[in-house]
């Protein structure tokens, strides 16, 4: 199984297919995240708007003992199984929308989405997580200029323009 003490993903080529609009979260922020979220060894990890799967490998090298990483793009999702076969990991790949996957109950410690910038898409989706009551922690990769709902209570933040991440609590009804 893929295990990497004290580190990131850096030392692990990852060369995911050309595809548009593909965004996966740079090393520095991946680092910054982890580092916010301290210890999340034995958690389980949904990876919306996967893309490379990049969040939930990393997920998985800090000791996760479960990731599932849902994309529609065919290609990313051919691309993340044979990472996951590659490096030994336990990666369920579920190719579909998004918002298809979050009709079903969701049981996770951790909820990453970055989904595309300026397509109204993280608030929609946060829309869904609050109608099936999502307990979680929901991080979410976002451009500055798509300011959060306030259904959301932010616990930490990092990034700026582009590229701002935010670990943030649904504040559900």
């Amino acid at each position: 199984m893929l295990k990497i003490t004290g580190g990131s993903l850096k030392n692990l080529s990852m060369n995911p297919p050309d595809v548009p609009a593909l965004r996966p979260l740079p090393q520095r922020e991946r680092l910054a995240l982890f580092s916010m979220l301290g210890n999340v060894e034995g958690s389980r990890v949904v990876d919306l708007y996967a893309g490379s799967g990049i969040v939930a490998f990393e997920f998985l090298s800090r000791g996760a003992v479960e990731a599932v990483g849902v994309e529609n793009n065919r290609k990313l999702c051919q691309f993340m199984r044979t990472q996951a076969r590659k490096w030994n990991v336990n990666l369920k790949v579920i190719c579909e929308d998004v918002f298809r996957f979050l009709r079903r109950p969701l049981e996770a410690d951790y909820l990453f989405m970055g989904p595309p910038n300026h397509k109204g898409l993280v608030t929609k989706t946060l829309d869904a997580l609050s109608a099936i009551e999502f307990t979680g922690i929901v991080i979410i990769q976002h451009s500055s200029r798509e300011p959060l709902p306030p259904s959301v209570k932010v616990l930490r933040s990092t990034g700026k323009d582009e590229s701002v991440v935010d670990i943030v609590k649904l504040i559900l009804d």
